[in-house]
């Protein structure tokens, strides 16, 4: 299976290879680039052209780190709220239950207390 899987990658490798090189020389003549901040020299179109696709990958892949960045805060502070429910359920269900009415915090029982003591 490793064999398999390495050597389709070498095919697909030398494949993009000889695609590139063949999109290189047949589209080598140079153009110049013209944009707001100025212009460059002549350049060949397949470098332009490979420069833009890059440049479009790179801004894609800083777009996508940025939105799983905040996918991933959001998501954790769903995952706190989630634990702290689930501890708060844990210590609620381990509460004793009892058919006698608990008294109320603060008060002190007022059972077997004699007056006059």
């Amino acid at each position: 299976m490793r064999l398999a899987r390495r050597l389709i990658t070498v095919i697909v490798f030398v494949a993009l290879l000889v695609l590139g090189w063949k999109f290189a020389a047949s589209n080598g003549q140079p153009v110049v680039v013209h944009h707001p901040a100025g212009e460059f020299t002549a350049r060949a179109l397949w470098l332009v052209l490979l420069v833009a696709f890059g440049s479009g990958v790179v801004l894609t892949a800083i777009i996508a780190a940025v939105r799983g960045a905040r996918i991933r805060l959001v998501s954790r502070r769903y995952r706190k709220l989630v634990d702290s429910l689930q501890a708060e359920v844990h210590q609620l269900r381990s509460l004793p239950l009892s058919d006698q009415q608990a008294p109320i915090s603060g008060s002190a029982p007022t059972e077997g207390l004699e007056r006059g003591s």
